[in-house]
């Protein structure tokens, strides 16, 4: 049941270079999953191969390189081909761009945005760079120690952040203008250990506004408004 799922379901790795088999050529790699599914055969498997290194900016004699051959950022250019060769509707990508540098990670965000209008993808994208978030996503997941502790629209969540720690995340991002200034939130104290969280609410030990309940009481998420939802007692 699941096999039948997984073409529909592909993965976009953190570290473009671990991630690719560096005794496999781009080729092999890229077209391995056709032949694995049945969804090619051998004569049909390299001109496909070749159409996805061209759609992500790669060019079709690529595919018989190394993996050693290429930089960071067309490694990443890879993994993506490898991704969107069995047309998939949903896509986990998971840091895909914090191992690259600056310039590249444009690069690449931008083909990620292309690629969302070509093939009407869905995106599940994981990151740390809010900045990167704002540009790419349409609706944002605020976790805190293993746990989601706010969910609503993106330009809902930048402009009214209701849980602390996201209030907090979000006064850390840098503003590209030196007039402006931002209020910081510094928290105190150190994350808890994910393997032994603490009674209550996970984040209530660096909180300034935690209360007993807090303490005790697991929050749980419910709406805060019409598609906003928060997961604080405060709320």
């Amino acid at each position: 049941e699941l096999r039948r799922l997984r073409p529909s379901m592909q993965f976009i790795f953190q570290d473009p270079y671990s991630s690719l088999n560096p005794r496999l050529r781009v080729g092999d790699a890229i077209g391995e999953a056709l032949m694995d599914h049945g969804l090619a055969d051998k004569s049909e498997i390299r001109e496909r191969v070749q159409e996805v290194l061209s759609l992500c900016g790669l060019a079709p004699y690529h595919i018989d390189r190394f993996p050693h051959e290429f930089s960071g950022g067309q490694r990443q250019r890879i993994g993506i081909a490898r991704s969107i060769i069995l047309q998939p509707e949903f896509i986990v990508a998971d840091e895909p761009v914090s191992a690259l540098d600056v310039s590249i990670q444009a690069q690449i965000i931008n083909l990620f945005s292309d690629l969302q209008e070509k093939k009407e993808l869905t995106y599940l994208f994981i990151s740390h760079d809010l900045s990167v978030v704002e540009h790419l996503c349409t609706r944002i997941g605020v976790m805190y120690l293993g746990s989601l502790v706010e969910i609503a629209p993106r330009d809902e969540l930048f402009a009214r952040p209701l849980h602390p720690y996201t209030r907090a995340l979000l006064s850390a991002v840098p503003i590209p203008d030196p007039r402006l200034k931002r209020e910081r939130i510094v928290l105190r104290g150190d994350i808890p250990s994910p393997a032994n969280p603490p009674k209550g609410c996970k984040f209530h030990t660096r909180c300034p506004l935690a209360t007993d309940r807090c303490k005790e009481e697991v929050p749980v998420l419910r709406l805060a408004d019409s598609d906003h939802q928060v997961a604080c007692h405060l709320v």
